[in-house]
C-alpha cells in the first residue's frame, strides 16, 4: 500500500468510509511523530499487533462488522511509522494483565506474544511488561499515548477511554504524562532483549515473563 500523502492529504484518508475521525486523527498523529511512548493496561499496543490480534479484537467489539477486514488493514498500515525511511521510535509499557487477556484462541495470542519479542529486534523499538507484584501505579495511571514531536513543546497525549479518546496538548500536561511514563519504565521489568539466551538471564525480566506467558497457553 503506498503511504505518500497525495495534495496535502496522508494515506489514512482513504479509510474515511469505514473508520470514524478520531481513529484517521491517531493515524496522523503517529505519522508526524518522531517517538511514540505508550502505556496499555489490557491489550497489546496497536502499533504491535498481528494481523490475527488486530482481528480478534476488532471482532470482539463488534463481531457482526462486514468492515472488520478494514480495520485490520487500517491497523496494519499504522504500523509503517516503525520502519519507513526514518522510523519512528516506540517504547511501549505494557500491563501483564494483556499477556492474559485472551483475544482469539491459544495460536493467535502465541503469535502475537512472539510478535513482542521479534519486533524488540528492531533498535528504535522497545518493550517492557508490567508485572503484577509491582503493584496499582499501572492501573491509576490509566492507559495512554505520548507523541514526541520534532519540537518537544508540541508533543501531545492521547487518553484512551473505554468508548472514545481525549488528546491534550497543553505543554504542562504532556509533561506531567512523561513523567508518569517515567515512573511506569522504573517499575516494569527491564526491557525486552531477544539477543539474550533463556540461560543467561539472572533476573526476572520482560523476555522471560512472556516467554513464561506464551509457552503456558
Amino acid at each position: 500500500m503506498a503511504m505518500a500523502q497525495d495534495r496535502g492529504k496522508g494515506w489514512w484518508d482513504s479509510y474515511g468510509d469505514v473508520m470514524g475521525r478520531p481513529a484517521l486523527d491517531l493515524a496522523e498523529l503517529e505519522s508526524q511523530s518522531v517517538s511514540v511512548r505508550s502505556h496499555e493496561l489490557l491489550v497489546v499496543p496497536g502499533l504491535l499487533q498481528t494481523a490475527d490480534y488486530a482481528r480478534a479484537i476488532c471482532e470482539a467489539a463488534d463481531g457482526q462488522d462486514e468492515a472488520v477486514d478494514r480495520y485490520v488493514e487500517f491497523r496494519l498500515a499504522r504500523q509503517q511509522i516503525l520502519q519507513r525511511g526514518t522510523p519512528a521510535t516506540c517504547h511501549a509499557v505494557i500491563h501483564e494483565a494483556a499477556l492474559h487477556m485472551r483475544a482469539g484462541d491459544p495460536r493467535i495470542m502465541r503469535q502475537q506474544l512472539r510478535r513482542l519479542i521479534e519486533v524488540a529486534r528492531l533498535p528504535n523499538v522497545t518493550v517492557q511488561i508490567f508485572p503484577f507484584e509491582a503493584g496499582a501505579y499501572s492501573a491509576i495511571s490509566r492507559a495512554f499515548v505520548i507523541f514526541g514531536r520534532a519540537t518537544p513543546d508540541l508533543d501531545t497525549v492521547r487518553l484512551e477511554r473505554p468508548i472514545d479518546s481525549a488528546v491534550l496538548r497543553d505543554k504542562d500536561q504532556a509533561d506531567k504524562y512523561k513523567r508518569i511514563f517515567a515512573k511506569l519504565t522504573e517499575l516494569a521489568l527491564p526491557p525486552v532483549d531477544p539477543d539474550i539466551r533463556p540461560e543467561s538471564h539472572e533476573a526476572r525480566d520482560s523476555l522471560s515473563l512472556i516467554q513464561h506467558v506464551m509457552h503456558a497457553l
